[in-house]
Formats: C-alpha cells, structure tokens, sequence
C-alpha cells in the first residue's frame, strides 16, 4: 500500500508578510509537523497556489520546507496564483510519479494570472503520453481546480469545464485505469462520487473558505490536509486531517 499526503493551496508570501492575517509559512510547517508525526508517507502531491505572488524565491522556499520534512518523491502543480515560469526556475518537481502498481499523474489546469481552469491540448496530451509510457495498473489523477460543482458560485464558476471529454480522452489511452481525482482550489474538504472514481478536494494548509458560500466567505476550521492510502488493487482509502493545535486564525481585515 502507497501512503501519499495531499497538501494544496499554501499560498506563501514574503518572509515578514501575511495572508489575511496568517503567517502561511508558519501554517504549511504545522501541518507538514503533524503530518511527519503521522508516518509512513511514501510521496506528497502539492496540488497548486502553492505561493501567492509567484516569486521564484518563495517557490524555492516552498520546495525547501517540503523536502526538510519528508524524504520522498514530491509532485507539484500550478495553481491560478501560481506563475509557472517562477516554478520552473525553482526547479519544483512537476513529472508524474510512479508509486508501485499507481501512476499519479498531474493535470494542469492554471493560466497565469487568471482564476479560471483552462485546459490547454497540450497539457491534456501531456497527461495522455504519461499514462501511455507508464507500466502502472491505476491512475490518481491531480488537478488544482475541481471537476465538479461545490456549491459555492463564487468558485464554481471557475472550475473545470468539459469534464466528459477530458475522461473520454483519458479513457480512450491504453494504459492505467483511472480511480480517482485529486484537487485543491475550494479551501475545504470536498468528496463526491463520480463515474470516474472519487472527486476528492483538500482543505488548505493556511485558511479554509465556508461551504456552500455565495461569496467569499472564511471558515474557521484550522489548516489541514490529506492522506491517501492507495492499495495495489486499485482501492482509494482517504482520511482529512485538521491541526489539532490551531492558532492561524484569518481575518477579512
């Protein structure tokens, strides 16, 4: 069995600076402290707005908390705040990751310096060529925007659109069969179930917005974050974790 943590949606700033009123630096080595606490992990997918105003600086910073607690392989995606360029120049890991009989693979589904998903051909041709070169029995799927309706307008509106077409093309490339879906974006924890396996969304490791919202709204549950246990017949097992010792407390002010 491969023990994989989701974290999404850090949103780091400059050293000094917080996020309505939230040291998110702070709050992503809380979470990855309790986490660490929580072993085995065999690999951490980061799924995007991993920093808030993409500097390359803070992108290094990000990969260098991350690897400072855990030891395993490690799958980024950009997210709409992210700047895919910075990324790059950080050198973050962004290739699909082989965890014994699982491929889990990235979707990209950000446009810098824009809220909403977009799925370029290439980027879904991408995912396409991975599964098709990789020997893996089951794929877990990772995108920052959600595939689905939360009920939250406000986040809704941006989500991933033509879902059947994506799945049409993913189901159509031989290779590892498709069980799940991994997102961040929505702050909070989502779990539908679909044709296409589970939809699963991660709460932040920073601050969390409040379900079924109009606008923007905060919630008051503390950072949290995912585990994923994936067992080499192709079950999904999956458990939300929140900070048992919550101090980050945000403000609309």
């Amino acid at each position: 069995m491969q023990r994989v943590l989701h974290i999404t949606d850090c949103h780091l700033v400059e050293t000094g600076r917080t996020l309505l009123g939230v040291d998110t630096q702070a709050s992503l080595e809380a979470v990855l402290t309790q986490a660490k606490a929580q072993d085995p992990c065999h690999a951490v997918v980061a799924s995007g707005d991993l920093v808030h105003d993409g500097s390359p600086s803070i992108y290094q910073r990000f990969l260098d908390t991350v690897t400072r607690f855990f030891d395993v392989p490690l799958l980024c995606l950009p997210g709409n705040h992210d700047v895919l360029a910075g990324m790059h120049q950080a050198q973050l890991p962004m290739e699909a990751l082989i965890l014994g009989s699982w491929l889990i693979a990235p979707l990209d589904s950000h446009v810098d310096n824009e809220p909403s998903a977009y799925i370029a051909p290439n980027d879904l041709n991408d995912l396409t060529q991975a599964i098709a070169a990789s020997d893996a029995q089951h794929l877990l799927l990772a995108t920052h925007h959600p595939m689905v309706e939360i009920g939250a307008p406000w986040l809704d509106k941006d989500r991933i659109l033509r879902v059947d077409e994506i799945m049409a093309t993913i189901a159509a490339c031989p290779g590892a069969n498709l069980r799940g879906t991994i997102f961040g974006h929505a702050h909070q924890e989502i779990e539908v179930t679909s044709d296409h396996g589970p939809l699963l969304g991660s709460p932040s490791t920073c601050f969390q917005f409040a379900p079924n919202s109009a606008t923007f709204t905060l919630d008051d549950k503390p950072p949290g974050y995912r585990w994923l246990s994936l067992t080499e017949d192709g079950r999904i097992a999956t458990k939300i974790e929140h900070l048992t010792t919550h101090s980050f407390k945000p403000t609309m002010n």
